[in-house]
């Protein structure tokens, strides 16, 4: 393991040689990993993380997500504490802008289920709020789950949407964001040109909320 200092921020970097033309970049579990050249001097490396720097540390120093803690969680983009509460009869609740859980132990599956409930809650909720005339959401299914590699999922046929339970750890724009890719979903099935001009008539601010919860979830810790 290597450390760089970057505006006096000791780092740890990992280098990985291969029989590769180009040299890359990432952030993983707090360092860097670089990817380069057998042949490529450290000099060079760190001098291509320096180049690299003001990147980052814009990743470095955001706060990290952990999705089950027993000191704090995340609700609609702001993060409260969690408390004991061994007489409550549901295992985790929120109120009072804190979280409570009946027991000194994390189960993930009940924690997750209390988000997927408040995922599907929060979704309808937006859509009995706007009217959405634009789509046809007669019989529309809301459902939810915790998902690695998606943000959602639409089935045009049986009118399934199916939206990532990580979404209400964050600010709630973004799960209406993603509800929206969704339903649009109804209209135009790929990711044409023409369903992302229809989308981002409807949401303006598509592109840049798109990227700001990219970013989110890669510091989430699972």
């Amino acid at each position: 393991m290597n450390k760089i200092i970057l505006d006096n921020y000791p780092i740890n970097y990992q280098v990985f040689f291969k029989n590769i033309k180009h040299m890359y970049l990432r952030i993983e579990n707090g360092q860097i990993v670089v990817t380069c050249n057998k042949k490529t001097k450290k000099k060079t490396i760190e001098a291509f993380i320096n180049n690299k720097k003001s990147w980052i540390l814009s990743r470095l120093t955001v706060e990290p997500i952990f999705l089950y803690s027993k000191k704090s969680m995340f609700f609609l983009g702001e993060k409260f504490p969690v408390t004991i509460n061994e007489k409550q009869k549901k295992y985790i609740c929120f109120d009072n802008n804190k979280f409570i859980i009946n027991k000194n132990t994390i189960d993930k599956k009940l924690i997750e289920k209390f988000y997927i409930n408040l995922t599907i809650t929060k979704a309808k909720e937006i859509l009995n709020k706007n009217s959405f005339n634009y789509f046809k959401v007669n019989n529309l299914i809301i459902k939810s789950q915790l998902m690695k590699s998606r943000l959602g999922s639409c089935n045009r046929r049986k009118k399934i949407i199916k939206l990532n339970s990580i979404l209400t750890r964050f600010d709630l724009k973004y799960l209406e964001m993603v509800l929206y890719h969704e339903l649009a979903h109804l209209k135009i099935n790929n990711h044409s040109h023409l369903f992302y001009q229809e989308l981002i008539s409807i949401y303006p601010n598509y592109q840049k909320d798109h990227k700001q919860l990219n970013n989110l979830i890669k510091n989430i810790h699972y």
